[in-house]
Formats: structure tokens, C-alpha cells, sequence
């Protein structure tokens, strides 16, 4: 297991043991802190060459429009070119920011696009989110 260096509101761990990169929020952040925030979870992804995240959100408080805008229509869709690779993002959120973001057409638009370069789930359990996770793996390790 490798921790990084962060941020007061974000740990970042690189699990080798699962090949998952563990990112926590621990608190409610702003629009730049989600971007800067964002930007030093790919730059670990990048060191480790992990494609598999594990986003822990329970935390902190869904993001403000514009960030979401940001985050779903630039900052996702380009992962996979900056990986070299698809990108699977498992987001452990509370029941309710869960139910915000299922409520948010931007989410199931960015779920459902067949044109995609990355794959995100939602869920507030996080057996569930690890074990999709680890079929992500399977999946991909399968000729």
C-alpha cells in the first residue's frame, strides 16, 4: 500500500494489493478544490498506471454546476487519452448525494453514452463499489 501526499480534504492510497487507487474526500471542498483535487488523483493514476478508482465522496457535498459541467463534459471524457487506456471510476456517495446525482439527467447522459472512453458507477456501500470494481478487472483480463 502507497500513501501520497495530499491536500487537507483529500488521501489518496494506492492499493497494490487490489490494483484500485483509494481516494477519500474528508470534507466538504469548492470548484477549485475539486479540480485541483481531480488533478492530483490522475497524476497518482498516472504514477501507479491505475485505472481503477475508487472515489469516496461521503464526505464532502455534491459540486456546484460548473464543476459538475467541468468534471462530466471535459474532465472525465478526457482520461482514457491521458491514461492511455479506459478508466473505471466507482464513486461511493451518501444516500442523498446519490440521490441528487441520480436526479441529474448530466449523470445518466454520461453513464449511458456509447461513445464513452471512461465507466462510473455510483453507490453508498462500499462492498458494492469495490466488488464492481474488481469486475471491471475480470472483465477487462478477459481476451
Amino acid at each position: 500500500m502507497l500513501t501520497f501526499p495530499a491536500p487537507d480534504y483529500l488521501s489518496l492510497t494506492y492499493r497494490n494489493d487490489l490494483n484500485f487507487l483509494v481516494v477519500r474526500w474528508l470534507r466538504p471542498v469548492t470548484g477549485d478544490e475539486t479540480r485541483a483535487g481531480y488533478a492530483l488523483i490522475l497524476a497518482t493514476a498516472k504514477q501507479c498506471d491505475c485505472p481503477y478508482w475508487l472515489l469516496d465522496g461521503r464526505r464532502r457535498q455534491p459540486a456546484d454546476a460548473e464543476t459538475t459541467r467541468w468534471g462530466l463534459t471535459e474532465f472525465f471524457p478526457s482520461l482514457s487519452a491521458t491514461m492511455g487506456r479506459r478508466v473505471f471510476l466507482s464513486q461511493l456517495l451518501s444516500p442523498m448525494y446519490q440521490q441528487l446525482t441520480e436526479a441529474m439527467p448530466a449523470f445518466s447522459i454520461a453513464e449511458t453514452d456509447s461513445a464513452r472512453t471512461y465507466y462510473m458507477r455510483r453507490f453508498n456501500d462500499e462492498n458494492h463499489a469495490v466488488q464492481w470494481l474488481q469486475q471491471q478487472q475480470r472483465a477487462s483480463a478477459t481476451p
